[in-house]
């Protein structure tokens, strides 16, 4: 069975389900290594970040075994997929969204953050930082940390939507693909990532504060999708 591309919408459900329908024609034999990500990327026609979504997907339901530095291998022949339907958002689209969203709520609390909120959000560092330093993923003061600054900005919508985007970003997927791509030195980054946005908004330093947490969560989401480096990705 050739691969074809994917045809519009290319969400990771629709591409996980090709992936499923390639083993299970045999195409990829139990025990076979997928084709790099590039490879495969460009065989389906969809962005790596999609497929990666995809990929994690079908490592989650047990199709797909990803080994660190080595590739993806099939793990044994999918189950009917009317079974398991995942309604969770696609990860690297919720991480998006809360570069947009977060990045106007930090400066926003740069302006407008209370002496009680910004002791609140030190708290929330401080925390963080034992939770990163015990490798505790996934990180409840993280999570504080993102909606302290959310509620300091004022703006009742902005933080309704961080706490929605946040709990978005805790569903299986979205915690899977963590595991599987978070190192230990993006953790220590993380660290000095939120203490450059916890100065800036302190300083009270919107611009500072806006870019900080931008770059913070564009890094975030360059980490998944260089660590895993699956083996012929260049092929």
């Amino acid at each position: 069975m050739p691969i074809q591309p994917i045809k519009a919408p290319k969400l990771y459900q629709r591409i996980a389900q090709e992936i499923e329908q390639l083993i299970a024609a045999g195409t990829f034999k139990r025990g076979a290594r997928l084709p790099g990500e590039r490879q495969l990327a460009q065989s389906l026609d969809v962005s790596r970040s999609s497929l990666r979504e995809a990929l994690s997907e079908l490592e989650m339901a047990g199709v797909l075994e990803i080994k660190i530095g080595s590739g993806a291998y099939v793990k044994r022949r999918p189950p009917a997929r009317t079974a398991r339907v995942n309604k969770e958002l696609p990860p690297f689209d919720v991480l998006r969204a809360r570069r947009v969203v977060e990045a106007e709520t930090a400066a926003l609390a740069a302006l407008h953050s209370t002496p009680a909120q910004r002791k609140q959000l030190a708290a929330a560092l401080a925390q963080l930082g034992r939770e990163m330093r015990a490798n505790r993923m996934p990180s409840p003061a993280d999570r504080d940390f993102h909606v302290c600054i959310a509620h300091a900005s004022g703006n009742a919508a902005l933080a309704m939507l961080v706490e929605r985007l946040w709990l978005e970003s805790q569903g299986p997927l979205g915690q899977r693909m963590g595991a599987l791509y978070v190192t230990r030195g993006r953790k220590r980054d993380n660290i000095e990532e939120h203490r450059a946005v916890f100065g800036a908004i302190v300083a009270g330093d919107p611009v500072a504060a806006r870019r900080a947490m931008r770059r913070h969560l564009l890094n975030a989401e360059r980490q998944r999708m260089s660590v895993i480096n699956l083996r012929a990705v260049s092929s």
